[in-house]
């Protein structure tokens, strides 16, 4: 059931509308039918209505105003103009404000009428999931925000906090050691194995501090803190990185640098749990507005469909989560791998859809 408002004072036109609808015996509707602009206000405020057909020359009320006046009251209400005036200079200032559509009254018919009518209640429902998805889209970016923020602070309050007061106790260790002369040799041993866990300690702090949000990524950029990454990770697990970055690529909003960031953390992550491999090449570079993000390894592979099913059941999240993280900024994520082949992973970040985003959100 389509509920439909004409506004129109015209007696003759609205009675010929009428007569148009009629004749249309594949939808069901509801006319409703007012003279005047606040007639038709007074309608909308108080019920619900699907469209709008409106007269841009009523007695309260002439040209586009009534298309503002009625937006005022119901934003997001599809309006099709239906006027005698035949002017395209009014016709495209009526769609620029909202208008879903103009149609000439001397060149209505039944069919062109009904087609307007559901083709003005699609699109705004379109123009409406679209925005929703942008408000979400927002508030992911913001909930992943936040999020790193708090990442932020733990790893500045581990490495400042945490991390010093551990050196300073290796420090007064070390102190005793030097200081002790009775039953030098069994202190000497127990020093020595508080200074080696203290020294743990250490590692440890620096290496959550650094998971959790590097400092290098905030103060320096993303290349700088890829590198360190690498580095990382060739230490603790033993496998190759090759490395290699366009010597154009310059710093970017960092809500897209974290993303990279994280992505290919993720993707070292599933590396050292999963692939068996002994190589691994990251290759990063930028051309005109987008960002390209390559990360291959020489692993056993696996079938990508298997863990495509997989997701029904739980698996596959860090895979999902990648893909999730990339399209929050515009970007996507392709997964090309065989079994006994190893996996590519391949990101492409559109710089310019991120930016767009943002502007419509303003």
């Amino acid at each position: 059931m389509i509920k439909i408002l004409l506004i129109e004072d015209n007696p003759g036109d609205a009675r010929l509308i009428k007569e148009y609808l009629s004749d249309l015996k594949n939808i069901e509707y509801t006319l409703q039918i007012a003279d005047r602009l606040q007639a038709g206000l007074d309608i909308l405020e108080n019920e619900f209505i699907d469209v709008v057909l409106l007269d841009l020359k009523l007695p309260d009320s002439e040209g586009l105003t009534g298309v503002e006046q009625i937006f005022n009251v119901v934003p997001n209400i599809p309006i099709i103009i239906m006027t005698g005036l035949n002017d395209e200079t009014t016709a495209i200032n009526a769609v620029k404000i909202g208008a879903q559509d103009y149609l000439v009254k001397d060149k209505v018919e039944s069919e062109l009428l009904l087609r307007s009518i559901r083709y003005s209640i699609e699109r705004k429902r379109a123009e409406e999931d679209h925005q929703k998805l942008l408000e979400q889209r927002i508030r992911a970016l913001s909930i992943i925000e936040a999020q790193e923020n708090e990442r932020r602070r733990i790893s500045r309050e581990l490495h400042d906090g945490l991390g010093q007061l551990l050196s300073a106790a290796k420090l007064n260790f070390g102190m005793i050691d030097f200081m002790n002369s009775a039953n030098k040799e069994r202190t000497t041993e127990i020093v020595k194995q508080v200074d080696s866990i203290i020294s743990k300690a250490i590692v440890e702090a620096r290496r959550i501090a650094h998971d959790l949000r590097p400092t290098t990524l905030d103060d320096f950029g993303l290349i700088p803190a890829l590198r360190i990454l690498c580095q990382e990770f060739s230490k603790i697990t033993g496998i190759k990185v090759k490395f290699q970055v366009s010597p154009t690529l310059e710093r970017i909003d960092p809500k897209v640098e974290i993303a990279i960031y994280r992505i290919i953390q993720e993707s070292f992550n599933n590396i050292s749990k999963y692939a068996e491999a002994t190589d691994v090449s990251l290759d990063l570079y930028r051309s005109d507005t987008q960002v390209f993000v390559r990360v291959k390894d020489n692993g056993k592979g696996f079938d990508t469909e298997n863990i495509t099913k997989s997701k029904k059941a739980g698996g596959g999240f860090g895979l999902l989560n990648m893909k999730e993280r990339a399209e929050l900024v515009g970007g996507k994520v392709e997964i090309i791998s065989s079994p006994g082949n190893g996996t590519e992973l391949l990101l492409e970040i559109n710089l310019d859809f991120f930016s767009n985003s943002n502007n419509n959100h303003n």
